[in-house]
Parts: structure tokens; C-alpha cells; sequence
């Protein structure tokens, strides 16, 4: 379990640091672009192509991101005047159609990423299958997320999403 939880951190980590770069380096370009468009007089014709593929990058990543901190909403008025038990089958199924659509997310966006090969982007001629793959690679984050907190949802423990871990790390 200890191999688990150091692989589930590191991934957790990997995320983070790529989401936070993404961020930086969409502001950057586009201040950068305001430079050249108005000081310099030139802008550079490929920073919107770049910074919207960078941002569906980041949205992708950002989702898994809210994952992982259980930071999604459900609407569960109804659900909560159930009986207990009938609560927690519900929730159960409700997280196993979460998974397999997760599934099948990954399954379709590799689909997509193989079949972007061909399909180049209009100014830079990047393929489009290196902005599809940010679908089956956050997908698959998602459910290393989900499928964690779906077993600890399991076994009746309380879901840790280690923000106390951050905070005392950027704290040190």
C-alpha cells in the first residue's frame, strides 16, 4: 500500500506542478503578445493558437484537479431523505457510472488523439492529436482520483485529499 500511496502522490504532484505551468506560461505569452502587438508594433501571429491549446490543457488538468480535492458539486436533496442504507447503494451506483464513464472517456480520447494525427493545426501545423490527448491523459487521473476515493468510500474511511499535507509543506 505504501508503493500506492507514493505512486498516488507523486501523479497527484506531477498534476499540480503542470497545471500551475500551464497557467504561468499562458500569461506570460499573452503578456508577452501585448508587448509585441502595441510597444513593438508586430504580434506573433501563433500565440492564440498556443495559449488555446495550453488552455485546454489546463482545463482538462484542472478538472482532475477538482477531483482530487472532492471539489465537484451534487445535488443530493432528495437522495438525503432516503433510509441510510438506500443512501449509500445509491451512492455506490452513482460512483460506479462515474467510473465507467471515465472509462470510457479514456477509451474515446485515445480514439480521438489517434485519429487528431492527420488533422493539423491552421498556423503552426502542430498535429491536433497532441491537444486531444490532454482528454484520455486527465481522464485517466480522474480515475486514479475517483477509483481512490470510491475505494475508501468502500471500506467506510473518511477521504483525505492531503491539502493539510500542502499547507504544512509550503508552510516549512
Amino acid at each position: 500500500m505504501k508503493v500506492f500511496h507514493a505512486f498516488y502522490d507523486f501523479v497527484r504532484r506531477v498534476d499540480n506542478f503542470f497545471g500551475m505551468l500551464a497557467m504561468a506560461f499562458i500569461i506570460l505569452l499573452a503578456c508577452a503578445n501585448v508587448f509585441m502587438r502595441y510597444v513593438v508594433g508586430k504580434p506573433w501571429g501563433w500565440v492564440e493558437e498556443v495559449t488555446v491549446f495550453t488552455f485546454v490543457w489546463l482545463t482538462m488538468l484542472g478538472a482532475s484537479a477538482v477531483i482530487h480535492v472532492e471539489g465537484h458539486c451534487s445535488i443530493d436533496v432528495l437522495v438525503r431523505r432516503f433510509p441510510r442504507n438506500l443512501q449509500r447503494s445509491i451512492s455506490i451506483i452513482g460512483d460506479l457510472v462515474v467510473l465507467i464513464t471515465l472509462c470510457l472517456l479514456i477509451w474515446f480520447g485515445v480514439v480521438l488523439t489517434i485519429k487528431g494525427q492527420t488533422k493539423l493545426t491552421p498556423i503552426l501545423g502542430i498535429p491536433y492529436s497532441y491537444v486531444d490527448a490532454s482528454i484520455p491523459v486527465s481522464c485517466s487521473l480522474m480515475l486514479l482520483y475517483y477509483g481512490r476515493m470510491f475505494w475508501n468510500s468502500l471500506r467506510g474511511k473518511k477521504n483525505t485529499t492531503n491539502l493539510d499535507d500542502d499547507a504544512e509543506e509550503s508552510a516549512q
